[in-house]
């Protein structure tokens, strides 16, 4: 975790449930845009976590260990579901950062997501 003013990349807050993505309960979520856009932006991009984890690790989502980033159980970073929602909506945290190795695994998530691979 980075002594900063504004959310790193990696970092995992409690966001306010999305109601617009049909969401009906705050959930953790990883910041996956860059320091520099998350300094100078007024809103983040992220990646929510579920700790419904019986569908089990696909190449979009992505499973981190409870322990990770300050998760208090398994979840999946649902990296089919990134979001750009405003600082406000960061309701607690910063939680912790998971590993480079996770981040990664969640970057690669969202491009097969979005077919760039």
């Amino acid at each position: 975790m980075a002594d900063n003013s504004y959310p790193c990349q990696g970092e995992i807050y409690l966001i306010r449930a999305l109601k617009t993505l049909g969401d009906t309960k705050k959930r953790p979520a990883v910041v996956v845009s860059i320091n520099v856009r998350n300094q100078l932006s007024s809103s983040v991009l992220v990646v929510p976590c579920t700790s419904d984890v019986t569908s089990g690790e696909t190449p979009t989502r992505i499973l981190l260990e409870a322990g990770e980033g300050g998760l208090s159980v398994d979840s999946l970073a649902l990296c089919d579901n990134i979001s750009a929602i405003g600082k406000l909506y960061l309701e607690q945290g910063p939680y912790g950062a998971i590993s480079p190795k996770s981040l990664q695994r969640i970057k690669q998530g969202i491009q097969i997501a979005i077919a760039i691979f």
